[in-house]
């Protein structure tokens, strides 16, 4: 691809080598997923980089020879001169094949690699465990969560956030270096973006309106008790829609069970848009953002809300120039909004 324009890009590995060419990058950010990935693929006649601060040609040597698996990389893009930082992570794979292309994982990687950890705990909370699994990382949570008595038998970090979302609901990922934790419910955006459907969204976006009557579902709710199997349960929504069952925090009551659930229910039962739109490379949106979005088609503002991002897949291309395709999943509350 030739240089851009209007675009800057700029991709460093190991802090040494730069380059500002590429076929097409791909980066996918998710609080749905633990890991953000990132895809480059280099140009057929890929031959010139610059190592520190020299440029030198890779021409006739194997890719190999200058960067391997493991390696830090950053991807830097913008416009007009700016550079912000987009991903940041190390290289897990490099083909070899042409056109070649460079697969990355984000901090996650590190805790694939770390040694197994053997623990065992009479009782701790979610922020005391994930300190002693992630030491050297700042460790985000939003409310206190004790699990009870726990047990690391032989298991990577990344085995331990496994079990965290698998068994108690806990959705875990980074942000930089700083690793953020909790239940879907009480993830609170970091930054509002706005969005006008007729001004600075792309087309080929996917955005539904639903009202509250084409989204019921029906949700059993269970916490576990600590220091015991049992379960509390709690069940709410409409028979026979789609079944969700959500593990709360554990030890709470029967109350505290249906307050939690029913809060939950109604962050995915409203009128609104869900579903994903497109825009371009600024505003620079992430994963935990909120989108404000206003459809001026409609004056009386019945459709326009502020909706949570749990995705943003970044391309950069010749074809595609630079965009975002900004996926939302559920409404946030007025008084959410507030608290931001």
């Amino acid at each position: 691809m030739k240089p851009f324009l209007n675009i800057n890009l700029r991709v460093t590995i190991a802090d040494n080598i730069k380059f500002n060419v590429v076929e097409s990058i791909r980066i996918e950010n998710s609080t749905e997923k633990f890991t953000d990935t990132a895809k480059i693929v280099l140009p057929r006649e890929f031959k010139q980089a610059v190592k520190n601060g020299d440029r030198f040609s890779i021409a006739g040597k194997k890719l190999l020879d200058v960067i391997k698996i493991g390696d830090s990389i950053r991807i830097e893009a913008g416009y007009n001169g700016e550079y912000h930082t987009e991903f940041v992570g190390y290289i897990t794979k490099i083909g070899a094949e042409a056109p070649i292309e460079i697969e990355c994982e984000d901090e996650m990687y590190k805790l694939k690699k770390a040694q197994p950890i053997k623990k065992l705990y009479s009782a701790v909370d979610l922020k005391v465990l994930l300190r002693d699994i992630a030491p050297g990382y700042e460790i985000e949570t939003f409310k206190e969560m004790p699990l009870g008595k726990f047990a690391v038998n032989n298991a990577t970090p990344y085995k331990v956030i496994e079990y965290l979302k698998q068994n108690y609901g806990v959705r875990c990922f980074f942000k930089g270096k700083k690793l953020i934790a909790g239940l879907n419910i009480s993830l609170k955006p970091d930054k509002v973006h706005e969005f006008n459907l007729n001004r600075n969204v792309r087309a080929g976006s996917s955005l539904v309106y639903e009202t509250k009557e084409n989204r019921k579902r029906w949700i059993k709710a269970i916490s576990k008790q600590k220091g015991n199997s049992k379960e509390v349960t709690y069940e709410f929504g409409e028979q026979g829609e789609s079944e969700i069952t959500l593990h709360g925090p554990i030890n709470l009551n029967q109350a505290q069970l249906k307050k939690w659930a029913e809060d939950y229910y109604k962050s995915l039962v409203y009128d609104g848009y869900s579903g994903d739109f497109n825009s371009w490379g600024i505003p620079r949106t992430k994963a935990g953002d909120s989108a404000k979005i206003t459809d001026p088609n409609y004056p009386d503002k019945h459709r326009d809300g502020i909706f949570y991002i749990s995705s943003v897949v970044i391309d950069i291309s010749e074809s595609e120039g630079f965009q975002r395709k900004n996926t939302i999943t559920f409404k946030i509350k007025d008084k959410d909004y507030a608290d931001i």
